[in-house]
């Protein structure tokens, strides 16, 4: 860079994709968080959801490199991994190896105990290894029939104020993560979880499924049974901005095709 330009790049192994949320001002945004090429770990906010539609170019998924530029390398609220970054500047870089992630995420594996123990002031991104998934089930939606009051409503043009399919049911996993076998339920609001809750309620309104139930079922066979098979999957854990509660804002895990250590 020339001297005096203050503009910063980085690169950064996307881990976790949180579903969108809806601001203050109703914007939608997303939360992206991973590890970048100097092995820190890194939350980059807010991020339009248009970045994520599938004819935008700078579209990028879950366990692939991404650059972008820094507004500043300070972090932008209390937790010290969170950054600004120009949204615009958004380059996608490809997939990374399954093997390669895996290996980035045992060197950083953690506990939701020491999470807690240190306060997101001081970390508030980690790893955790499940030993034991024990349930996954779905919990209502807190904001559900606000948001969709407010998505009734219209702005100066007509169209809706919220254009995100507003989810009526989350879901949280129930894990141990530790010798002394301690079970934790956390929110998990991985953005693939959310997709599949949209896929399948899609399919009971179509009546390919029969009630709420087997959307359930075929979720949580999906997030408790599928990809548990073969024991490689992890959990990125963040740190929620007003609450400062730990939920699972990733969940990391092998495709058929992955080559395994």
């Amino acid at each position: 860079m020339e001297e005096g330009d203050t503009r910063m790049k980085e690169r950064l192994l996307v881990l976790a994709k949180a579903t969108p949320e809806i601001s203050k001002s109703y914007q939608h945004l997303v939360c992206v968080a991973g590890i970048t090429e100097s092995g820190e770990w890194r939350r980059v906010y807010p991020i339009p959801w248009e970045i994520f539609w599938k004819g935008s170019g700078k579209n990028f998924k879950k366990k692939s490199w991404v650059e972008y530029e820094l507004v500043n390398n300070s972090p932008s609220d209390h937790r010290p991994e969170s950054r600004k970054i120009k949204f615009e500047t958004i380059k996608p870089l490809g997939e990374a190896k399954f093997q390669d992630i895996e290996s980035l995420l045992k060197e950083r594996i953690t506990c939701i105990e020491d999470l807690e123990r240190k306060t997101p002031k001081v970390q508030s991104l980690g790893v955790l290894k499940p030993r034991a998934m024990l349930d996954f089930t779905q919990v209502n939606n807190a904001n559900y029939e606000k948001l969709v009051t407010k998505g009734a409503q219209t702005d100066l043009f007509g169209n809706s104020a919220i254009k995100l399919d507003i989810p009526k049911y989350k879901y949280r996993y129930e894990f141990t993560d530790d010798e002394e076998g301690r079970t934790h339920e956390l929110l998990c609001e991985d953005w693939e979880v959310g997709e599949l809750y949209r896929k399948c309620e899609a399919y009971r309104r179509e009546g390919r499924y029969k009630d709420e139930e087997e959307v359930h079922l075929k979720v949580r066979k999906k997030m408790l049974n599928d990809i548990t098979k073969r024991d490689h999957v992890y959990f990125i854990a963040g740190s929620h901005y007003r609450f400062s509660t730990f939920m699972i804002v990733g969940v990391v895990y092998p495709r058929k095709a992955d080559v395994l250590a």
